[in-house]
């Protein structure tokens, strides 16, 4: 317990430390280069900040209760699973997630995927950091992997947002990120058409399987929606079949109206 408890004391530190660090860099680089705020894409106020001060409210954090298996938001204490995991099985141990998947955060997260605001997700992993930095620890994970997106994607946009969003997250809670675990071969289109079990056969076919260090054991997979959990699902069991031990999951924001 005092050990678990030390580690939580040094996760937070820092977890400080490192955001002291980038608030005074973000000093220096606005005066130059000012920053966007995440949700209305405008120089943020109060400057030295990642986000208006009044724009933060309209994002909505993942409070308790949840759910034990995805993290989804619950409305009563005494429920342990939300209505859609009680019909579903996952083989990951659970997910947890940052934020409601509401309007503000679709447009946010669209801009990060197809206006290329990947500038963002800095502002999203330092509040994941401060928020759940100890959920994290308790994980005991020796990696991050990134959802992989397909090669015909990655050159539309530049860049894979799940992978800059694990390299931000590390960065900040020490974690290594191993992007090469999985890959994509298929590119999916018009999941929401499909049911959970069709999604699950549709992206277990579109991934595969990397290269995994032998001393990865603990892993926790970073997306930046979470659905159905059928991507978690379909990368989980690859990373359980290359000979990873527990699989976690964690996503920026997790719909709710399923």
């Amino acid at each position: 317990m005092k050990e678990h408890t030390d580690n939580v004391r040094k996760i937070k530190y820092r977890v400080a430390v490192t955001c002291a660090a980038e608030k005074a860099q973000r000093w220096l680089i606005d005066a130059l280069f000012p920053r966007r705020c995440p949700v209305c894409d405008r120089i943020v106020e109060p400057k030295g900040e990642m986000i208006c001060s009044t724009c933060r409210k309209e994002l909505v954090f993942i409070e308790e209760p949840v759910c034990k298996v995805c993290g989804r938001q619950l409305s009563s204490e005494e429920q342990e699973r939300c209505h859609h995991c009680e019909r579903h099985h996952f083989r990951f141990e659970y997910a947890i997630s940052l934020m409601n998947y509401n309007e503000t955060a679709a447009r946010s997260l669209a801009a990060v995927k197809y206006r290329h605001r990947r500038e963002y997700l800095a502002y999203y992993a330092m509040e994941t950091a401060e928020r759940l930095g100890p959920k994290f620890l308790r994980m005991r994970l020796d990696a991050l992997i990134p959802v992989p997106v397909h090669e015909e994607r990655l050159r539309e946009r530049g860049y894979n947002q799940a992978e800059v969003l694990a390299e931000e997250i590390g960065k900040r809670l020490g974690i290594p990120v191993y992007a090469a675990a999985l890959g994509r071969r298929k590119n999916t289109k018009a999941l929401k058409e499909l049911n959970a079990g069709q999604r699950l056969k549709n992206l277990t076919a579109a991934f595969y399987s990397g290269y995994i260090p032998p001393d990865v054991r603990n892993v926790c997979i970073v997306d930046d929606i979470f659905t159905t959990g059928a991507t978690m699902e379909a990368c989980t069991r690859l990373l359980l079949e290359a000979g990873v031990e527990r699989v976690y999951c964690f996503s920026l924001s997790i719909r709710t109206d399923i």
